[in-house]
């Protein structure tokens, strides 16, 4: 099925020294894929392709982010059959507005939306996959994340409320029995203090998750994923994150008090007159003093920070798929947090080809760095050229000073930039 989309497309195929154009495709869905409803479009998928989009939106509060996004599969001399795990997706989407103060200013509106505005939302998030079939999962889930969130906020349109619909029973059965009881995490209570859109996420991550256990086409028992979502609403500029494993995102921003967080980057300086870092999703280890007890309160058991359920283990807490991890607290319950979004902002989620050899304080130095085209007249660097100068910078770490290229070791490199 060809992409289908309002947005400009460029798709870039990444090797290590040069660029190719190519085409885009999305591979089909498998039996068990979400069935997206009040939707306008197909969200955009990203296995190997940069992207380079932007989302003028003049009729909400002139609302504008520019997207950016690179991969760079990896490499590595010991398995030349390895597949590229990373993927990411943008899904810019409208749904009616729930907001009692909204549908009383609309109330003498006829149209069939019954008096009710619609709310502008963009989606965005990135996935790494892990074990030999993680690809499977990574696909999966970006492939359906983005119906299923859809869903789970639609389905809150329909009375007019406020608080979402239950989950089909199968599913809440999952979390009172498999996350709860052997997992050692209370969903219900976790919801009870969340707001409908982070429900939404974390129904979303549900779902997408037990749909993917029982999908025989996806090896989901020993493999899985990363997940790092960002819901960003074009009318209030809030975003909403969500996340499991070990990607991570950060903000950078010149407004309001963001504390710095340079916990991740120990040879970097931080200048303070720099734009500010906030990491908006950490990664799920054992190194996180609640997670490590969830999973001591479990039955696997940790050698370091790694988490093993008898001979499998994983270096994360959280995952999407994983299916045999879950007695050992390995849970695809999401983080899930909301921060305000102001002018100038900038948000990038990337997997951990990105962070194993870039600290935070590198990353925006880039896109500091970038900066000055504009400031000298010129049209500025876009988010996309943040996108591929992380990339770039990161792949040139990962590669290093090997003198035999038949040798080279790389992981998998996704980024995704957004520009507020």
């Amino acid at each position: 099925t060809m992409i289908v989309t309002p947005l400009t497309i460029l798709g870039i195929l990444h090797t290590a020294h040069a660029f190719f154009a190519t085409t885009t495709t999305i591979p089909s869905s498998s039996s068990s894929s979400s069935t997206c409803l009040h939707r306008n479009h197909s969200p955009l998928l990203h296995p190997l392709f940069a992207i380079e989009t932007s989302f003028p939106n003049k009729d909400v509060n002139n609302a504008e982010f520019d997207i950016g996004v690179c991969n760079i599969p990896g490499v590595d001399w010991q398995r030349p059959s390895k597949v590229n795990q990373d993927w990411a997706f943008i899904d810019h989407q409208s749904l009616l507005n729930t907001d009692d103060a909204a549908i009383d200013a609309d109330d003498d509106n006829d149209d069939d939306d019954g008096g009710r505005s619609k709310k502008m939302y963009t989606l965005i998030g990135v996935l790494d996959g892990h074990g030999k079939y993680g690809h499977e999962l990574s696909s999966f889930a970006a492939k359906n994340m983005p119906c299923e969130v859809s869903n789970q906020l639609a389905a809150s349109t329909v009375a007019t409320s406020k608080e979402l619909p239950e989950l089909p029973e199968p599913i809440l059965e999952f979390e009172r029995q498999t996350i709860q009881t052997s997992g050692g995490f209370n969903c219900a209570e976790y919801k009870s203090t969340t707001t409908r859109t982070q429900q939404a996420l974390i129904n979303a991550f549900h779902t997408v998750h037990y749909n993917a256990i029982h999908d025989t086409t996806v090896k989901a028992g020993r493999n899985g994923a990363t997940c790092i979502v960002c819901h960003i609403d074009h009318d209030t500029k809030e975003c909403t994150v969500a996340y499991v494993g070990d990607s991570r995102a950060i903000r950078i921003s010149t407004a309001g008090d963001v504390v710095d967080d340079d916990d991740h980057d120990a040879d970097d300086g931080n200048d303070e007159e720099s734009p500010r870092i906030e990491v908006i999703a950490e990664e799920h280890t054992a190194t996180l003093p609640d997670e490590r007890t969830r999973i001591e309160n479990g039955e696997g058991t940790l050698r370091g920070n790694n988490v093993f359920y008898g001979p499998i283990g994983i270096a994360m807490t959280r995952a999407l798929g994983d299916a045999v991890m879950v007695r050992a607290g390995v849970i695809p319950t999401p983080t899930v947090s909301k921060f305000q979004l102001n002018q100038g902002d900038v948000l990038v989620l990337a997997t951990d080809g990105i962070w194993d050899v870039l600290g935070n304080e590198r990353v925006r130095d880039i896109i500091v760095t970038l900066e000055p085209r504009q400031q000298q007249g010129g049209s500025g660097s876009t988010a996309q050229d943040a996108a591929e100068e992380i990339a770039r910078v990161a792949r040139e770490r990962w590669m290093g000073d090997l003198p035999i290229m038949d040798e080279m070791k790389a992981d998998d490199i996704m980024v995704l930039v957004v520009k507020c």
